[in-house]
């Protein structure tokens, strides 16, 4: 691995990636690796040889249709792995058998069993292991966590998340939960810092052998409430999230990168509902700053940044074993309440 001295600390010269995988996902990785300084693309790899072509062409990097060639013939510090979960434990096991690390679009796994080996793997051969989570990184969500840190709403009360929109035929060999709630999840625990002491879920079949739409709800330890809303049925795409706090209210809009706030609660005595509206009125609407930015980009320029420094990254291996769990909570729920409708 290449490295260099500055500052009594050794960092490497250029990181040296290479991408998995170039579906949905996939192709936006090598998209975003070839604009990121301090970053070279260096080679990717796909079944689909068609794929491999077009893409080999237009970025002018090689490409390979066994990403074990990848591997075993290009110099690279680390691998975005974007290919189906059900091999995410095979192909990531074989990228930390050549001692490179590893970022892999969410989820972690399929079970907790092998989230748990690939953890231990990673650890063992003290290798970065991030799981792309990539709501984590959206400007708006970030910007969220500093106004709850700096106490600008009070404590967190409840948090209410739609992620809905119409079906594509990727998300068809998984249910919703896994698929999209999963995102909440994360964010959810993300903010709150708190938890998941019971989850509670009700969903059902439409489209697919999965579920298709549904809703979760989450008791959060110190009592918090959050609330999820999914589905691949609504013919737009909506992504928002709602949160109440014990002075104010605030949504935010994951697709504009928008938060509206809902003035604080500055009295709660009031002895009828007339003196309450007298108080409180309509509240003030504001508009807090947030520099727009793609996630994507913030996310793997994060990777990168802990490859430099071997860092934790945000969302670790443990980050994305703990949000797999609660997913796999909701959809046992799901599951074991499940009502067909004919």
């Amino acid at each position: 691995m290449r490295q260099f001295l500055l500052n009594e600390e050794f960092i490497l010269d250029k990181v040296r990636i290479g991408v998995i995988g170039t579906g949905y996902m996939g192709k936006n990785h090598v998209r975003v690796y070839s604009e990121i300084k301090g970053v070279e693309l260096v080679a990717f790899s796909d079944i689909k040889e068609q794929l491999v072509s077009q893409l080999s062409k237009h970025y002018d990097i090689k490409g390979y249709v066994n990403y074990l060639d990848l591997l075993e013939k290009e110099d690279i510090d680390a691998v975005s792995v974007a290919v189906p979960t059900p091999i995410h434990k095979k192909v990531i096991m074989d990228v930390f058998s050549y001692n490179k690390h590893v970022l892999v679009e969410k989820p972690i796994t399929v079970n907790l069993e092998e989230a748990n080996s690939l953890i231990k793997s990673s650890e063992q051969k003290n290798l970065i292991f991030m799981v792309g989570h990539v709501e984590r990184f959206n400007p708006a969500i970030l910007k969220m966590k500093e106004l709850l840190k700096n106490d600008y709403f009070g404590e967190i009360v409840s948090l209410s998340a739609r992620r809905v929109g119409p079906f594509i035929t990727r998300a068809r060999d998984t249910g919703v939960i896994i698929d999209l709630a999963i995102h909440d999840i994360d964010i959810m625990r993300f903010l709150t810092e708190k938890s998941i002491n019971r989850v509670h879920a009700l969903g059902r079949k439409k489209l697919t052998q999965y579920e298709d739409y549904a809703k979760v709800l989450l008791e959060f330890k110190g009592g918090i409430l959050g609330s999820i809303e999914v589905n691949r049925l609504t013919p737009t795409k909506i992504r928002d999230l709602s949160i109440t706090c014990t002075q104010g209210f605030a949504t935010l809009d994951y697709i504009t990168q928008d938060i509206s706030v809902y003035g604080k609660i500055l009295d709660t005595d009031f002895k009828d509902y007339d003196e309450l509206i007298l108080k409180f009125g309509n509240p003030e609407i504001g508009k807090p700053f947030v520099k727009k930015q793609e996630p994507l980009k913030l996310e793997l320029e994060h990777f990168v940044s802990c490859i430099r420094a071997h860092k934790k990254p945000l969302v670790n291996g443990r980050e994305g074993l703990k949000n797999l769990e609660i997913a796999l909570r909701a959809q046992k729920s799901v599951n074991d309440n499940y009502i067909k409708i004919e």
